[in-house]
């Protein structure tokens, strides 16, 4: 139950009186002490002013009379202490001689002493005047000055303060209390008469007139209210009636929008990852998918380069769709940043095309029935189109990142010059074969091929001309040992090595001689050689894949060695040579 706290009322008249009343007072006051701090120091100017006077109108008689005649100087004393101002005057001479007139003062010295020189000589002084000061008289004067006109000021304070009442009750405080009873019976429910005051006429306008004013807008606007309100209660009864409608509407819209959401975001999920062989198919299922959603006959996704020609990328058609030749898309109009809408050339398609990094994309829905899509319908188009389109730069980025994985991998494990296996490569492949063969306890075997002469062929034809030949003595190893498993590799510079599995000593010199014959028969000119041909000196190594042998590199190490000081051997034997080393059987690791 809500609790009404009823104040009491005061009069706002009266509450400005005794505010005029207390002002009025406060500042009686700062003017009383203002006052009487000046009649104080007017007082004392004057008492000052008069001392003044003295010097000029009665030292001079106080010199004759104590230069010639001390009777004199009681009559000048006597006329000093005849002023209401002055307590006492005394005059002391120089010869001895005191006079003085007035009230004994005592307790505090003289308030002014005036010096009384020689009449011919005013550096030499004849005596003092010293002067007391009456201060009860003067205390008492300034009092009946300061009563005396804070008196006038209070009576008069106090009259404007009886003026401003009359005013304030005849023009407020009447007006006030009408507009205030006129106030409590304002109602919204009734239609409220006008506010009207008796008041004397005049030319003017002030604040009572403009509250008077108020009020009637006031009262206006509150049977607008009434009106609108009544006028608003109508047409909420009316919008109750169609509610259910529009709910339905509405309902029927999110639900469009959350399918609509839910395709994309199964679709996004669906495409994100599909193997590069299914890709096509994959678009294609989404643009029919799409289409049969969006009612079209016929969908596809056309790329074009920035200042490129249109092809058709993704093409979906119905049974009774076709879409249109790329011509039509070179001779058509296109838009800047994102567009979705009809297309320009022809009234049965909606498009949505964006240009990205560089390309152009294009997605298209024939509509052979010439609808006009929703705004609604058009911004799902668009979100459809960056799914697709994202999704196709997307495959790109990771087709172009798996070919470049592809290329820098084929890199890491070949050299650069021939396309042999490098160094690096060769030592991951005789890791894996070394465990095979022991494993299996087949033989695998080393050759070592060095080219004879190679730095003279180098000075005498170039590096250029040296690279050409190394190009096709690879070539030569490539061929010879092609086998599965065989693995031709360059060492460095002229330097090279065949892996063999399988192979026992036997068969590995047969296929080393065969190898250094195929080079012999290429028949490329070496001026710089005894024989006047390229050729190649070839060490072999076998080992038989002996358990218990240790690490493969302790393995190959030894291969490794035993093969080149067979190849040694063939170089001294006077190169183009074979030579092979003893099998090994088993290495301590």
């Amino acid at each position: 139950m809500m609790r009404i706290i009823v104040r009491p009322f005061h009069s706002l008249a009266s509450r400005v009186l005794r505010n005029v009343v207390a002002a009025a007072g406060a500042f009686a006051i700062v003017v009383g002490i203002f006052y009487c701090y000046h009649a104080y120091h007017k007082e004392l100017g004057r008492v000052e002013a008069l001392t003044t006077s003295f010097a000029t109108g009665y030292v001079p008689m106080l010199t004759v009379g104590i230069w010639d005649i001390e009777a004199e100087a009681q009559q000048q004393v006597d006329l000093i202490a005849s002023h209401p101002e002055i307590a006492s005057a005394r005059v002391a001479a120089a010869t001895g001689m005191a006079v003085s007139a007035g009230e004994a003062v005592h307790g505090r010295g003289p308030d002014r002493r005036i010096a009384i020189h020689h009449p011919k000589n005013s550096d030499e002084t004849l005596g003092e005047l010293d002067i007391w000061y009456d201060q009860r008289y003067i205390n008492q004067t300034i009092i009946e000055s300061v009563v005396t006109s804070f008196l006038e000021f209070v009576l008069f304070a106090l009259m404007v303060s009886l003026i401003t009442y009359r005013i304030i009750f005849a023009r407020l405080n009447k007006p006030l209390r009408a507009i205030a009873d006129y106030s409590r019976q304002l109602t919204p429910g009734r239609r409220n008469p006008p506010l009207e005051l008796e008041r004397t006429r005049h030319r003017w306008e002030d604040e009572i007139d403009l509250m008077v004013e108020g009020f009637n807008t006031l009262r206006d606007g509150i049977a607008r209210f009434s009106e609108e309100r009544d006028q608003a209660i109508r047409a909420l009864s009316e919008e109750r009636d169609q509610l259910d409608e529009r709910v339905r509407r509405r309902t029927e819209e999110v639900s469009n929008i959350n399918a609509a959401l839910e395709f994309l975001s199964r679709l996004s999920v669906k495409l994100i990852d599909v193997p590069t062989a299914g890709q096509s198919q994959a678009i294609r299922d989404a643009l029919s998918e799409s289409a049969e959603r969006l009612g079209s006959t016929a969908g596809g996704i056309a790329v074009a380069p920035a200042d490129g020609d249109w092809t058709w990328r993704y093409q979906w058609t119905g049974t009774r769709g076709e879409l249109p030749d790329v011509e039509v898309l070179a001779r058509a109009k296109w838009y800047p940043g994102w567009y979705v809408g009809a297309a320009t050339w022809s009234q049965g398609d909606t498009i949505c095309s964006v240009q990205m990094e560089g390309e152009r994309y294009l997605l298209l829905f024939r509509e052979p029935a010439n609808r006009l899509y929703t705004p609604l319908e058009e911004r799902l188009i668009r979100l459809l189109a960056e799914v697709l389109f994202k999704v196709i730069e997307r495959w790109q980025r990771q087709r172009q990142l798996e070919k470049s994985q592809r290329e820098l991998y084929r890199l890491s494990r070949t050299d650069p010059l021939t396309g042999l296996a490098n160094r690096r490569y060769f030592k991951e492949v005789r890791e894996q074969e070394g465990r095979r063969v022991q494993r299996s306890g087949e033989p695998i075997s080393v050759l070592m091929i060095d080219v004879d002469y190679f730095k003279a062929y180098n000075d005498h034809y170039g590096h250029s001309g040296g690279d050409r030949c190394l190009v096709r003595l690879a070539e030569v190893f490539r061929q010879q040992c092609s086998r599965a498993g065989e693995l031709s590799v360059r060492l460095g510079g002229e330097e090279f090595a065949i892996l063999l599995p399988g192979i026992d000593p036997d068969d590995t010199r047969v296929l080393a001689d065969r190898v250094r014959k195929a080079v012999f028969d290429l028949a490329i000119p070496h001026e710089g050689s005894p024989l006047g041909w390229v050729t190649v000196s070839i060490g072999c190594a076998t080992w038989f894949g002996d358990f218990g042998a240790g690490s493969m590199d302790a393995v190959f190490d030894r291969i490794m060695r035993d093969a080149d000081h067979a190849l040694y051997r063939a170089k001294e034997g006077g190169r183009n040579r074979v030579e092979g080393a003893a099998p090994l059987t088993l290495i301590d690791g």
